[in-house]
């Protein structure tokens, strides 16, 4: 049976799903300290419209966020969200912006970021890992999933080696739109898996149709070793699934999930108190 990772998602995507990024600074730096003591493997932590959120509407400084988290989340890696194309909010933001910000995140050591392109046109990406690289930021690619005559295990398989061509740090396999059964999983991810090579794969999901935490069981069954999930009250819903509920039913299945439960449980206690 397998060690399992957590990619903690509950400081941004958890937030931005279910909040709108409604969590101020001053809700998450008491915590911080206690989340890294965890276990995660990783935590997504920053994203490009948390700039425009906190000031406009926390009236916030963004880089305090950073500045201050940073200082006190030491033994697990932080994540950005995001990369050097594409715009933000609606609007486009020119490459020199984008380029600046991503110089900006790993001057605070924040040195991996995840990112898409909307069509899994890799070789497209191929020039912006390069570049995030010679920043000193590596790129996780997400290989998005949705549903369409087009989108075959085939598609896939091919995409998974596009994906891994371009060298990234690892391939994120996203199911952003919660669209993902047990079913289709059995066939779809063992042909991204054997097709993304030495590169290793993670997974992202949204719980939108309810069936996320048992595509995760049956993902670990396949091979799969790192997921994303999220601390209640920021798990589930339109968020990643719990880590307490993932954790529980891995155990179950004999697997050895890589996380403290009695130090999540405080982080859950201390998130449920700020969402009162």
């Amino acid at each position: 049976m397998s060690s399992i990772h957590f990619i903690d998602t509950t400081l941004r995507d958890g937030q931005q799903s279910l909040w709108a990024l409604g969590m101020k600074t001053a809700a998450m730096l008491p915590i911080a300290a206690q989340m890294d003591r965890i276990g995660f493997e990783s935590m997504e932590f920053f994203v490009s419209i948390m700039i425009k959120k906190y000031v406009r509407e926390h009236k916030e400084n963004p880089w305090v966020w950073v500045r201050e988290g940073v200082k006190r989340f030491r033994r697990t890696q932080l994540r950005n969200h995001g990369g050097l194309h594409g715009s933000g909010a609606f609007e486009k933001l020119p490459h020199v912006a984008l380029k600046l910000l991503a110089e900006r995140v790993v001057s605070y050591g924040i040195t991996l970021t995840r990112t898409s392109n909307c069509w899994n046109d890799f070789e497209e990406m191929r020039d912006e890992v390069d570049e995030l690289r010679h920043i000193g930021m590596e790129t996780i690619v997400n290989l998005i999933y949705t549903v369409s005559p087009r989108h075959t295990d085939e598609y896939y398989a091919q995409k998974a080696r596009d994906a891994a061509a371009i060298r990234p740090y690892r391939i994120c396999f996203k199911d952003v739109g919660g669209l993902l059964t047990p079913e289709r999983a059995r066939t779809l991810l063992p042909a991204i898996l054997q097709n993304a090579g030495a590169v290793p794969v993670e997974y992202h999901a949204h719980c939108n149709n309810g069936l996320a935490p048992l595509c995760y069981l049956e993902a670990v069954k396949l091979g799969v070793t790192a997921l994303h999930t999220a601390v209640p009250p920021l798990a589930n819903g339109s968020s990643q699934p719990s880590i307490l509920n993932v954790a529980r039913n891995l155990r179950a299945l004999g697997h050895t999930p890589v996380v403290n439960d009695e130090e999540v449980k405080l982080v859950e206690e201390h998130f449920t108190a700020v969402a009162k």
